[in-house]
């Protein structure tokens, strides 16, 4: 099956995993939207969970291409955190399956997923550390261990993110401010 296709199946069983759920989704569904049999569908997908996990991939690392490809145009390493956070924070409060499968309070995702959402945690802390380091390199940044720093940086953003407990608090404009502040100033030289 052509990428195009693969890429249709994946954005029609996001939707109905945001609308329905993904207990509540079915294999049947998702091939009808797409207007493929089931059959070709699971030439394609061994099972479900299998779309789950390359649709979390999919999401996941497009967001990451989107943002860097954003921040990398930016010379200026304080501005360059700012504008990750904002963005990161934006793709989060717009997309709300992939804070769903971060989430993962209750472990559901956690048996087929396996590490997936710690491989992207991962890449999330590992762009904080590179920020850092640049910042300490053009000597904007005080002097630190940026991956204790980027870790921690990582879990703050994780804790008032997708990481809280009640979307009834949601992380708006205001509190994104005050947490852009915070880091801010926190690492760089006054």
């Amino acid at each position: 099956m052509e990428s195009e296709k693969r890429a249709q199946i994946l954005t029609l069983a996001k939707k109905k995993f945001e609308r329905f759920g993904f207990n509540k989704t079915t294999v049947d569904e998702i091939a009808k939207d797409a207007n493929i049999s089931k059959r070709t569908l699971y030439q394609e997908f061994e099972n479900k969970e299998k779309i789950l996990e390359e649709l979390f991939m999919f999401e996941a690392l497009s967001v990451r291409k989107a943002i860097l490809n954003q921040i990398n145009k930016i010379t200026e390493p304080a501005e360059k955190l700012q504008t990750y956070i904002r963005l990161a924070n934006k793709y989060l409060d717009q997309n709300p399956f992939i804070v769903s499968v971060l989430h993962d309070e209750s472990g559901f995702f956690a048996p087929f997923l396996k590490d997936k959402p710690h491989v992207i945690e991962t890449g999330i802390e590992e762009i904080f550390v590179n920020i850092l380091k640049e910042g300490v390199e053009k000597g904007v940044f005080r002097k630190m261990d940026e991956k204790v720093v980027g870790q921690c940086i990582f879990l703050l953003f994780k804790g008032l993110t997708y990481g809280r407990n009640s979307p009834a608090h949601p992380f708006g404009l205001n509190q994104t401010n005050e947490f852009v502040n915070f880091i801010i100033n926190g690492v760089i030289i006054k």
